[in-house]
This record gives structure tokens, sequence and C-alpha cells, in this order.
């Protein structure tokens, strides 16, 4: 999953600053397409919905997630939340990003002071391994035992050496990518100056992007518009299968059986006129939008068939702007969408138990809440309500 607005005390759909100092594909084709203004501002008619049974956020029925807590000064709480709203282990940190802090299968993770963390549902801390000042980010395998992260050695000429490396229990760093950005020499896959930036590690491999070098400005739903080109690397094969290579509609999530799905955006205006999901570097679907918001934060529910997102209005994409977003559910096979206004709402991850978790942002407050596709119930599930951010479930 590519990470959200997770950064404490901005709204969590505002415009933000993306891609700053950042860091063998198989190009796109339609091969289905069909016809969803999801997001249309005209009527259209919408079939009907047939509930079905998802249990309430209030009962539990969930894994504990990780959050953090912004403190005075610099530094956060990381905190896990029981599925009943419950604290169950929490640490004080002070990380320099909010891309260097996880939630996986051993707990919650951050990187501070040149180390990779871990906190245990337990409360215990344990340090899993070294990771440099200079690392991109960092991302935790499935099982919560081993991490990735990325470096970018400048050399001369405008090049540098890009890198992936893979930590593993009691091992050494492993480079399991390799390779130059040389803006003399540019290729297909990547832009002319590029750095590695790590999406997610799922059972299928580490997915990332190679995003624009210095590609700082205000830009909605953070780096998810810098995510053209994309690939997942098995950490231990090191073979890359392409995901995304297309400027025009940068990656936004990838789903349970490696589904990504893109919003196509127009040349001229920056409107998203599209949801492309696709499979295998192939579109599957191609539904159109109406060109009047701008969209991101995608997720796919479960198993797939469904995805929810948010549209913020063209008219509000810009550095400072009062937002109006809007939470969408498109099922991903026939089109048929809904929508509703719930507030200022990040979608981080869609749970297993058929509600949807993220960040509730209202000023400078924000709290994690979980939303039911179906009823569009909102429901405070953890945190207090200043300063918490959703990072992931355990």
């Amino acid at each position: 999953m590519i990470p959200t607005r997770a950064v404490l005390a901005i709204p969590a759909a505002v415009l933000v600053l993306s891609g700053c100092g950042a860091i063998s594909t198989v190009q796109l084709r339609a091969s289905g397409e069909g016809i969803a203004y999801a997001d249309a501002t005209h009527a259209l008619p919408r079939p009907d919905v047939t509930p079905v049974a998802i249990p309430p956020a209030s009962t539990g029925s969930t894994n504990p997630f990780v959050v953090t807590v912004q403190e005075t000064g610099s530094n956060q709480l990381l905190e896990i939340v029981s599925g009943s709203g419950t604290v169950v282990a929490k640490t004080t940190i002070d990380p320099p990003s909010p891309w260097l802090t996880a939630a996986g299968a051993g707990g919650a993770y951050w990187t501070q002071g040149g180390a990779e963390h871990e906190l245990t549902t337990s409360g215990v801390v344990r340090t899993l391994g070294a990771v440099p000042a200079d690392a991109n980010g960092v991302v935790i395998s499935p099982d919560g035992t081993s991490y990735a992260y990325t470096t970018s050695e400048q050399l001369k000429n405008g090049t540098a050496l890009n890198r992936i490396f893979v930590v593993r229990p009691d091992a050494a760093a492993v480079v399991i990518a390799d390779r130059i950005s040389d803006p003399n020499h540019p290729t297909s896959d990547a832009p002319e100056s590029w750095d590695y930036y790590l999406i997610d590690w799922s059972a299928d491999g580490i997915a990332f992007a190679r995003v624009l070098t210095g590609g700082c400005g205000c830009g909605s739903f953070d780096m998810q518009m810098q995510s053209a080109n994309t690939a997942i690397i098995n950490p231990t094969t090191e073979v890359v299968t392409a995901l995304t290579n297309d400027d025009s509609c940068p990656l936004s999530n990838v789903g349970p059986g490696t589904e990504t799905v893109c919003f196509a955006s127009s040349e001229n205006t920056g409107a998203t006129e599209g949801v492309r999901i696709g499979a295998g570097g192939v579109v599957t679907h191609n539904y159109s939008l109406s060109g009047t918001t701008v969209a991101g934060d995608a997720v796919f529910a479960p198993n797939g068939d469904e995805l929810a997102y948010i549209t913020i209005p063209l008219s509000q994409d810009t550095c400072g702007a009062t937002i109006t977003p809007t939470l969408r559910i498109l099922n991903t096979s026939t089109g048929s969408a809904s929508d509703r206004n719930i507030g200022d709402f990040a979608p981080a991850l869609w749970g297993s138990n058929g509600l949807i978790y993220g960040t509730m942002s209202a000023g400078e407050n924000s709290w994690v809440v979980t939303v039911n596709p179906v009823t569009f119930a909102v429901t405070h599930v953890g945190g207090s309500l200043r300063g918490t951010a959703f990072i992931g479930m355990v």
C-alpha cells in the first residue's frame, strides 16, 4: 500500500510537498473498457445496493492496528491499538519523516538513530538492524522479521547509483536492486533523474516506483502522483515484474492479487479523467470520470472486487485551499459506484472485517475511524482527537 497523508496537523487530503529530493517494464495497454461516471456531475442512474452483513466497528472484530499520536515538539507516540480501541502497547519516537513508520505482523516499526526498531503487542521494544541515515524509506516483510530500504549515491555528471537493500534476521544487508540513474541516457521505464521509492512488501514481493528526483512542490495525494514507473521485485530471486509505466496515470495502490489502480489525468487541466485497473501490466478495466475532480488514496477490498478512493474538486487542487473530499466506492467489474461526503477522510486500508480504516481530519485535529462502505457510517475507533494518524494493521 502506498503511504498516504500520515503527516499530523495537516488535513488528510490536503496538498503537501511531493517527491522532494526523492527517490523490465511492460507498457499498459487497454484490453477492456467500460464507462462509469463514478464522480460525474450530471445525473446518472445507479443500481440498487444490496446491503451486506458487515460487523460494526465497535465489536473489535479485527486485528490490532498502529497509530501515531503527536506530542509536544517533534516527539510522537507510536501506539498499538486493539480492535476494541484499547491501547495495548506504546512508545515515544522521534521519526525524521512519516515514511519511516510502519505496521506489520510483529507490531509497530520505526526508523530512528540509524536503526530499525519494533514495538511488539506485548510492549517489548526490539532493534532489528541498521538503517543508514540517507535511507529514503523502509518497508516491512509480510512475516514482520525483515525489512527493506533504499539509498541513492550521487556519482558524477548528474548520475546516481540507486539501490534497494534487504535486511533479514541476524544477517547483513543484501543489495537486491542496483541501477544507475543517468539523465544523459534516459530509459523508457524511468524519469530522466530518479530514485527508488518503496511502496509495500507483500507475499508477491516488494513493490517500488522510480520517481523523479527533486520533484518538490504542492501536489495532491502525496507520492502517489510521482509513481508512474512501478514494478514488483522478488527479494529472493531479484526478478522484476512490471506494474505500470505511464506518466499520465501514476499508481495509486496495489491490490491483494497484484491488481493495480491508477488515475489517468488530463495533460491540459490535470483533472482525473479515468480509473484504470490492471493486472500484469495490462489494463483490464478503464472507467471514465467527469474530468472535474482530482482522484487518489485508492484502497482495494480484500477480494479485489471493490475500490474505495477520494476525489477533490479540481478548483481546490491548489496550495492552501479548503477542500471538500468525497469518498467513492467503485465496483471494479461493473463500474457501478456510490459516494458520500463524510468529511476529510484519507482511506488507508480495507480490513478483512469489511470496514475501511483511515484518518479523519478537521483543522489541526485528526483521529482514526472506520467507514462502512455500504452505509458510509463513520465510527471513531481509537486514538486521541488531536494529531492521531492511522499507520497500518498488525
